[in-house]
């Protein structure tokens, strides 16, 4: 089996470079079908219907390597930032990965949260830097130790990487602390990679991007978990200018423009974005209740429940592999729900928040049937 690094190839050419398997994603994979999704981290997916009206007249055949001018004003109002901070970017995905590989020098340090949502770090891993963590604990609500950030962050470090509302618990990082964590990593002369892709479903609860708190931060945010219209593949970045402008100047060498036509559905949702946050907010705050309700009457279940967000990250209190667990939900009673291993904390599971109401407590008693069942 081909490692993470470079190896030989047949004759003795030297093979590729592998990254490390995304097993999140492979799981979702496996899991296809299941009539229980407890797996998915979006709010229930929008109909094209939904996301429009698109004009059939619109040309898409240019695209504008900053992003459509209209779709700049609009993130630069929505956010309160001005319009050189902001780049329109083929999904958050992508904008992790340019500040990765701008940030990141072979043999430099990274600190990162952890539990973790794997591709955040394993992109600056592949690029040669070396993980540090610092640790996001249940018992703190997967709050931020400012203190052992402090402790943990190595004068090597380069880059910060954490996510607000925290993938995978949904905790929300307030805006004193944000400001706090861009000191300590300004003091170490690093960057930080805020991961804001949940962070517009808390709602009056959301602090400001991080990258409007501090000009040594990168904010990114996209149009999956909060607004349901992931298949767009649409994102954008906030950051200082001079960074963005570095940002820019790779991406132009990578994918060159943003998707043309998700930027026209950036436009209608962004435009008529208190409407879609608060169908968001109502399935969100609806489903959070329910896991709640069963949380509550089970004496094997730990959680720290979130204020707001589309997932949550319960710890199941017997000492058994929550891959175990996961696989019996699927074997047992075709149900999908996401190991804690996949995101650095085994014994924990994260389930989703956005999906339809109605299949919360199905769902729920189903993987309770399997808990049962588990020694």
């Amino acid at each position: 089996m081909i490692s993470g690094n470079a190896r030989n190839g047949p004759g003795g050419r030297r093979g590729p470079k592998v990254a490390a398997e995304f097993r999140h994603l492979a799981w979702l994979e496996a899991c296809k079908g299941a009539s229980y999704n407890l797996g998915s981290s979006s709010v229930l997916t929008l109909s094209l219907g939904e996301v429009g009206p698109l004009d059939a007249g619109q040309q898409v055949g240019a695209a504008n390597p900053a992003g459509d001018p209209e779709l700049v004003g609009l993130i630069s109002k929505t956010y309160s930032v001005d319009q050189d901070r902001v780049l329109v970017t083929n999904g958050a995905g992508e904008a992790n990965s340019l500040v990765a590989m701008t940030c990141v020098e072979k043999g430099c340090d990274i600190l990162v949260e952890r539990p973790v949502y794997q591709s955040l770090e394993e992109v600056s891993r592949f690029l040669g830097a070396r993980v540090v963590h610092f640790r996001r604990r249940l018992a703190s609500g997967f709050g931020v130790d400012l203190e052992e950030l402090k402790e943990t962050i190595t004068r090597r470090c380069r880059l910060v990487i954490l996510s607000n509302l925290h993938n995978p618990s949904c905790a929300l990082i307030r805006k004193d602390d944000l400001r706090a964590i861009a000191q300590i990593a300004a003091d170490r002369g690093a960057a930080v990679l805020s991961d804001e892709v949940y962070l517009d479903c808390a709602g009056p609860l959301a602090p400001p991007p991080m990258a409007a708190i501090a000009d040594n931060a990168v904010s990114t945010n996209s149009l999956s978990k909060a607004y349901g219209a992931g298949g767009f593949r649409m994102g954008w970045l906030l950051a200082h200018p001079s960074m963005l402008r570095a940002l820019k100047r790779l991406r132009d060498h990578v994918t060159i423009a943003p998707n043309r036509l998700g930027e026209e559905v950036a436009k209608n949702l962004l435009g008529r974005r208190d409407e879609v946050l608060a169908r968001t907010l109502g399935i969100t705050r609806a489903n959070t209740d329910v896991m709640g309700k069963w949380v509550d009457a089970r004496d094997d279940i730990k959680w720290a429940r979130p204020p707001a967000g589309t997932v949550c990250f319960p710890r199941i209190l017997k000492r058994t592999s929550t891959v175990r667990i996961a696989r019996s939900y699927f074997e047992r009673e075709n149900g999908l729900v996401c190991p804690g291993e996949f995101f650095g904390a085994p014994g924990h599971f994260r389930i989703g928040l956005g999906g339809r109401t109605d299949m919360m407590v199905p769902s729920l008693e189903a993987l309770g049937r399997v808990l049962d069942k588990t020694v």
